[in-house]
C-alpha cells in the first residue's frame, strides 16, 4: 500500500535494528533491498511463532546477522545467527530456504536435546523432493462437514450486499 519502497521502509523503520537496516540498504537496488527486507522479516516472524507471541513483541530486541548474503534456490542454510537483547543467542538455529526468486522460508528451531550438528551448514535438497504442497480451497474443504443445512436465501442475501460500506446520510434518520 505504500507509494514507494523507500516510503515502505520508512513506515517499517522501527521493526529492525540499525545493523539490519545497514544490511538491507547495502543491497545494490531497491528490489534487492526489498528482497533482503522480506528475508529479515521471515526470520523475525519465525522466531515469534516459535516462542508463541504476537507482533506486540518489540522486534528491535531481536537482530539477525544473515549469512550468507545470497541464498541459492533449493538449499537449506543454517548459518544465520540471532542476537536477543544484544546477546548472541546460541540455543536457536534458523533454517532458511529460498524457494524461488520471490519466496523465502525461515524456520526457527530452539535447542534440542541430543541434537547433533551436521558437518555442513548447507544441506542440498534432492531435486525431486517435494518441499511444499500447494493446496486449493477445494482441497482444504473436501473433508468438511456442514454444521447446518444449506440455506440458499442466506447466500442470496449475502451476495446482494454492496462490496464496500456506504456512508449513511444524516438526513435518512
Amino acid at each position: 500500500g505504500s507509494s514507494s519502497i523507500p516510503n515502505f521502509f520508512h513506515i517499517m523503520k522501527r521493526q529492525f535494528t540499525e545493523t539490519e537496516w545497514d544490511v538491507i540498504k547495502s543491497m545494490s537496488n531497491e528490489w534487492m533491498q526489498l528482497d533482503m527486507f522480506y528475508r529479515h522479516w521471515a526470520l523475525k516472524e519465525s522466531f515469534l511463532k516459535a516462542i508463541g507471541v504476537g507482533i506486540g513483541f518489540n522486534l528491535q530486541r531481536i537482530e539477525f546477522n544473515v549469512s550468507p548474503l545470497q541464498l541459492e534456490i533449493g538449499k537449506v542454510y543454517k548459518e544465520t545467527k540471532m542476537l536477543l537483547d544484544g546477546e548472541k543467542e546460541e540455543e536457536w538455529t534458523f533454517e532458511e530456504t529460498r524457494l524461488d526468486d520471490h519466496h523465502h522460508v525461515a524456520v526457527a528451531l530452539g535447542k534440542q536435546e541430543g541434537f547433533i550438528q551436521k558437518d555442513s551448514d548447507v544441506l542440498s535438497m534432492e531435486p525431486n523432493q517435494q518441499q511444499f504442497t500447494l493446496l486449493t480451497f477445494e482441497d482444504l474443504v473436501a473433508s468438511g462437514i456442514p454444521i447446518v443445512p444449506e440455506d440458499s436465501s442466506y447466500w442470496d442475501n449475502f451476495c446482494s450486499k454492496q462490496e464496500s460500506p456506504v456512508k449513511e446520510s444524516s438526513h435518512s434518520r
